[in-house]
């Protein structure tokens, strides 16, 4: 039985793959299985699939029979996972030589049930750079535990970036949901079921912006912004169905760069700050100004014409700026 099952949501990746499976395929650490979930692709991926599964045994290639999405396919991989512990990797991706090996290790030594590798390089048109996470706390250099509601709102929410031991996903029955922002409700509840996150700076993993991609083609600013929004929500419905409320828990976060400027996207929120109002209200200590400033003015306006006279982007910038200055 293999140590570490990597799971590979596989969709129109042709031109991606081949670098994708190779990184894996020559890990140092040898003792895996890779489970592909080709979702319906309609270039050649699964030939190419196919191809490498007949050379390496500890391939396994699953096909959909229509498109489910990257999320839907990575609960298959869960469910046909044979590994003690689980890493995901996107296809458009790939990793250093000793990634997988240096995962394992950590996750073994520091028996954790998530281990966090903040090492990211990041290739945006042929420029790298690393990666570094505006929220998190310099992390020491031989790594540290993080508390679970630290990690939640200050450590990246890369899936990929993570290893998880695979009974904290079985035994509390932790899947992906399909959302665009499936990785924001994904780590904030199983790192809730968690004893433990060791986060650290291994090897690299390194991240393609890939902006030719499906999403990036079908799926709006407008439109992600919303899937963020629903995204809390879930996590919000799902902490009260399951008693996981805490009180030191943000239900929402807001950036500088996060703008209400669509009635569509001002009623989704709305409706949010609605159902959270009152665990808001009364642990609005924990927000900082700048998220209070943004959840009152959209509970204080009727509806999205009143936000736009009292709340409009002026009013907004301004805050943002004097707050900063």
């Amino acid at each position: 039985m293999a140590k570490v099952s990597v799971v590979i949501p596989v969709f129109n990746a042709e031109k991606y793959i081949s670098r994708c499976l190779d990184s894996v395929i020559n890990q140092t650490f040898k003792d895996i299985e890779i489970i592909c979930i080709n979702d319906y692709s309609q270039d050649n991926s699964l030939n190419i699939l196919n191809e490498y599964s007949s050379k390496d045994k500890r391939i396994k290639v699953y096909s959909n029979n229509h498109n489910i999405g990257a999320a839907l396919s990575r609960n298959i991989g869960i469910d046909n996972a044979k590994g003690e512990y689980i890493y995901f990797i996107d296809v458009d991706d790939f990793i250093d030589e000793n990634y997988i090996e240096i995962m394992f290790s950590r996750i073994e030594k520091e028996k954790c049930d998530i281990a966090l590798n903040m090492s990211i390089l990041t290739d945006s048109n042929g420029n790298i750079t690393p990666y570094k996470h505006p929220s998190m706390p310099d992390i020491n250099k031989d790594g540290e535990y993080l508390d679970n509601i630290t990690t939640i709102h200050d450590a990246p929410c890369f899936i990929w970036a993570r290893i998880f031991r695979k009974s904290l996903l079985n035994d509390y029955n932790l899947r992906f949901l399909k959302l665009h922002a499936d990785d924001v409700v994904f780590t904030a509840i199983t790192t809730l079921y968690a004893d433990k996150t060791f986060v650290f700076y291994g090897a690299n993993y390194h991240y393609t912006v890939n902006n030719t991609g499906l999403t990036a083609l079908t799926v709006s600013k407008n439109e992600k912004d919303i899937q963020h929004i629903k995204a809390h929500s879930m996590i919000y419905d799902y902490l009260k169905e399951h008693n996981k409320l805490d009180n030191r828990l943000k239900l929402f976060r807001v950036y500088p760069f996060i703008k209400v400027d669509a009635e569509e996207k001002f009623n989704y929120y709305k409706k949010f700050f609605e159902k959270i109002k009152f665990d808001f209200i009364n642990n609005e200590d924990i927000y900082n100004d700048l998220e209070k400033f943004f959840a009152y003015s959209i509970i204080n306006s009727a509806d999205y014409e009143e936000y736009l006279k009292h709340y409009n982007k002026v009013v907004t910038i301004g805050f943002i700026r004097r707050r900063q200055a």
